[in-house]
């Protein structure tokens, strides 16, 4: 840990408002610089531009922003402000299990991985054969980190936290059912322009509605396999609702409504509050 990761953590914190320490902690302790390609840099800035950093230091790097892996893809080391506000609200704990969809280079599986501890256990998927590769060899550190490949046909343990780092136009039904009580899932939905919302599930009970909130808008990369257009086509039309209207998801089956935010064959993005 030096003088530089501290500022950046302390950065980091300041702009997205993170209270907590251990959340803190791991972004000092995870050097960013060891999941990146060498300098110079295209980094992101908050409107999304691309731009080069001045030089190789890594200090530039080291600050609320986004790093491109891939830009004619627009594919990105994701601004560390906007996962840790999303992390701050599903408050994740020691030795709990997570699901990383969405792996990339192996950062933020990582920050995840420091954040359960050695007795907890990070699933991480990466469908890009060559990200995968390189996520292997960063992620040697941390055995408590397991790699796949394909989010969508494992067949998960019960899981404690889902986050996805990638954009759904769905929400797959096998996540839902692996999460214990008292689970969380962090899911981008995201429609045509790779826009949407960060939403924010929590399973209350084994059986019953989930709590459902809308965190913020977002533009993720998509999600090779859940971007079907008419699911798109759906969510885009959903969008056109107030998001405050969102408060819960519903597997149980019903007839679409006039309470059903985004209604599904196998669940709903539903208004009525859980009990």
């Amino acid at each position: 840990m030096t003088d530089m990761h501290l500022r950046y953590a302390e950065e980091v914190a300041v702009l997205g408002g993170i209270k907590s320490p251990s959340l803190r902690r791991v972004l000092a302790v995870v050097r960013r610089e060891d999941f990146l390609p060498p300098g110079p840099w295209i980094i992101e800035s908050l409107e999304g531009h691309y731009y080069p950093s001045d030089d190789d230091q890594v200090s530039q790097i080291l600050h609320g922003v986004g790093v491109a892996i891939d830009p004619s893809r627009m594919l990105n080391n994701a601004n560390p402000v906007r996962v840790f506000t999303q992390w701050q609200a599903v408050d994740i704990q020691p030795r709990e299990t997570i699901f990383h969809v969405g792996a990339g280079l192996g950062y933020y599986s990582a920050l995840l991985a420091e954040l359960v501890g050695p007795s907890g256990r990070v699933i991480a998927a990466e469908i890009d054969d060559r990200l995968r590769a390189r996520a292997a060899i960063n992620l040697t550190p941390w055995p408590q980190v397991e790699l796949i490949s394909d989010a969508l046909v494992i067949d998960l343990p019960k899981l404690d936290v889902i986050y996805a780092s990638a954009g759904f136009a769905a929400i797959p039904r096998k996540w839902v059912d692996a999460l214990r009580p008292g689970g969380r899932m962090i899911l981008p939905m995201t429609g045509p322009l790779d826009h949407g919302i960060i939403v924010i599930l929590r399973k209350i009970t084994s059986e019953g509605p989930l709590a459902a909130a809308a965190l913020s808008f977002t533009r993720h990369f998509p999600c090779r396999g859940a971007r079907q257009a008419g699911n798109m086509e759906a969510l885009a039309n959903a969008l056109r609702r107030p998001l405050t209207d969102l408060a819960s998801l519903r597997l149980d089956p019903h007839e679409p409504d006039a309470d059903c935010w985004l209604h599904h064959e196998d669940w709903c993005l539903s208004c009525i509050k859980p009990l």
